[in-house]
């Protein structure tokens, strides 16, 4: 069975999307689909690794972190929500932004349109917003019933 079978219609409309973001300009490396607590959902790599001591999933809990970071800090100022959190290094690139209840997070390297990428971003942003609130909400359907199937009536009976 093959990587794409795996999926469900969900995860398979949000891989689409990624790729046509890091197809969309040069310079971006990575796109990962968080869940609100940084766990990866779904991401895309335009190359690959060879060694190095990082992963996509860590690039996504550290961006994750830093946009959470930076939310907080927007509404301790008082600034409201946040938009897009950018921060520049000296080799790229880490950009965040909020999807429904995910977050959006892509690595890229110095030479980036950052201007077409905020384009791309605002024309991607609503369709994966609506795709992650039907995908989380199957998947917390399903994690209802396992954890309902742990237990059974008697159970409660002892409350």
């Amino acid at each position: 069975m093959s990587d794409a079978e795996n999926l469900s219609k969900e995860e398979q409309k949000l891989r689409l999307i990624l790729e046509n973001i890091v197809n969309s300009t040069t310079g971006i490396r990575n796109v990962i689909l968080l869940d609100s607590s940084g766990i990866t959902l779904v991401s895309v790599s335009k190359f690959t690794t060879n060694g190095g001591d990082w992963s996509v999933e860590k690039i996504g809990a550290i961006g994750g972190a830093v946009f959470q970071a930076a939310q907080e800090q927007g509404e301790i100022l008082g600034y409201g929500g946040i938009k897009i959190q950018i921060t520049e290094y000296d080799k790229g690139f880490l950009f965040g932004t909020k999807v429904g209840d995910g977050i959006l997070v892509l690595a890229t390297d110095s030479l980036v349109q950052i201007g077409i990428l905020k384009m791309v971003l605002q024309k991607w942003a609503p369709k994966i917003k609506a795709i992650l609130s039907s995908y989380l909400a199957v998947d917390q359907k399903a994690l209802s019933q396992e954890l309902r199937s742990l237990f059974t009536p008697d159970d409660f009976e002892m409350f």
